[in-house]
């Protein structure tokens, strides 16, 4: 879909017209599920999708225009997919209480940091320490990167989609890949 067209969809969506909207979030769709994907996980990312496609239907009316529509619809991902991730951490603390460590198994027990000593270091095991260390990297950090390095993003853009100043990204990134590189080498 040409950006000419995309304006067209996305005027004709602000005037109620359903179809272009869902025209144009379709166009979007593996970006967004991309974004999703990243911060909640393989197993939560298409409820994201489906709220974040709902949120946007709402918002169109609002979209100024200011940024480009790809950037807006980042953005209101950006922001389905943190409240899901509170939503999900509000359900957790009411399954299992701080104190409740009957039902936990002697898995909880090991120290995740410490590798078995007869494991040897390859490149699956260093994508799996990178992975899991994006995942317990802090949330503001773990967007900024993927927004730069994964998707390439330039300071400005990553600047607009998540309503920071560029000096907040260029904050990020760097103490976000210092915080990265330890937990990496905590793990290796």
């Amino acid at each position: 879909m040409d950006p000419q067209t995309i304006r067209e969809h996305i005027r004709s969506a602000q005037g109620g017209d359903a179809e272009a909207f869902a025209e144009v979030f379709e166009f979007y769709r593996k970006t967004v599920y991309a974004i999703a994907y990243r911060i909640v996980g393989p197993d939560d990312a298409d409820d994201v999708v489906m709220e974040t496609y709902l949120k946007s239907w709402r918002a169109i009316p609002n979209f100024n225009q200011r940024s480009t529509f790809k950037t807006w619809l980042y953005r209101v991902t950006h922001n389905c997919s943190l409240d899901f991730l509170r939503a999900r951490k509000r359900r957790r603390a009411k399954v299992m209480p701080e104190n409740d460590y009957d039902e936990r198994g002697i898995q909880d027990l090991q120290d995740s940091k410490q590798q078995a000593p007869d494991e040897l270091l390859t490149r699956s095991e260093t994508a799996d320490a990178i992975s899991a260390a994006m995942a317990e990297l802090a949330e503001p950090y773990k967007s900024t990167l993927f927004l730069r390095f994964a998707d390439g993003m330039a300071y400005a853009d990553i600047a607009a989609a998540t309503d920071v100043s560029i000096g907040t990204v260029m904050s990020r990134i760097f103490y976000g890949r210092r915080k990265l590189q330890k937990l990496i080498n905590a793990r290796l």
